[in-house]
């Protein structure tokens, strides 16, 4: 059962975002096709399976499992609206796998790591793309973007007269207008003046922008940014995006930056999520002692 059928995607389509749509397809049918030919008779055991084998041969994180049980739950909301089933398998089925949200502070990255990691992307010998580069990095290092907004980011969204980059909204963060530093100023209009034409001469004019391309033309996925910024790079000068980003955040707030202010910086939804991020006095010192002890 590799396809949807053409009622159920035109259901998920009125029923969900363009941009959530190819989630909730994707999602359902890695359980369509699992689950096969007794998808629409499954019962309460049949989707216990499901999530076992999630567990076991997909290895998946307690997160995306849940996430893939709300799938299940949708596909057969779809069956009950539509009057193919009259029950639910699993409307009363909720998982309690422990999912650890705490951020590791002690393990990110200093400022001064951050800046080093920026201007070796400068020093980067890779004629064209080194301007792409080191905007991408840029905009991970000052403005803690995920690789998901990066790759959404399109010309139209960057305005050099204010000083200025809208980050649309994405899941579980909030669109937001963030200020450039002055020295990406520079750098943008270098980049979108001389190393972007060559780099979309091809693209389609009916299409918006994308601020990221690749070396053929083509639009960058989020799965690639991690291997473009650390292309070259010894493996113990390579940083991670998410790291990056939570660095980022965690140096904010030990500034002692309103927690407010942050939550909005890095489009948040609930204070709690930003909360996470910050160490008590306490911790700080007891991180110092592991770190320098010297039965260690």
């Amino acid at each position: 059962m590799k396809n949807l059928r053409t009622d159920l995607e035109t259901y998920l389509q009125e029923k969900y975002s363009k941009k959530s749509y190819k989630a909730h397809v994707y999602m359902i049918n890695k359980y369509l096709d699992y689950i096969g030919r007794k998808a629409k008779t499954a019962a309460y055991k049949d989707i216990l399976q499901y999530i076992a084998h999630l567990r076991k041969n997909e290895n998946f994180n307690p997160e995306s499992v849940k996430r893939y049980l709300s799938e299940v739950k949708i596909y057969y909301n779809y069956l009950l609206e539509t009057s193919q089933r009259n029950d639910h398998p699993c409307r009363e089925l909720y998982l309690k796998d422990k999912i650890d949200r705490q951020i590791k502070v002690d393990r990110l990255y200093t400022e001064e790591t951050l800046e080093n990691y920026l201007k070796k992307t400068r020093e980067d010998p890779d004629g064209k793309l080194k301007k792409r580069n080191e905007v991408i990095v840029s905009l991970l290092v000052y403005q803690a973007l995920t690789v998901a907004e990066i790759c959404n980011l399109n010309i139209e969204d960057i305005n050099l007269e204010k000083a200025e980059i809208y980050i649309q909204s994405e899941h579980r963060r909030k669109a937001r207008t963030l200020p450039l530093k002055a020295s990406q100023i520079l750098l943008f209009y270098n980049y979108l003046k001389e190393d972007y034409p060559n780099l979309t001469k091809n693209l389609k004019e009916d299409k918006p922008k994308k601020l990221i391309t690749g070396k053929l033309k083509e639009e960058v996925k989020p799965n690639a940014l991690n291997r473009i910024i650390n292309e070259n790079r010894k493996p113990e000068e390579r940083l991670k995006p998410i790291k990056i980003r939570q660095s980022v955040i965690a140096n904010l707030l030990r500034k002692e930056n309103d927690t407010r202010i942050v939550q909005v910086f890095a489009g948040h939804n609930r204070a709690s999520t930003t909360m996470g991020y910050k160490q008590t006095e306490l911790e700080l010192l007891k991180n110092v002692i592991n770190n320098f002890h010297p039965i260690r």
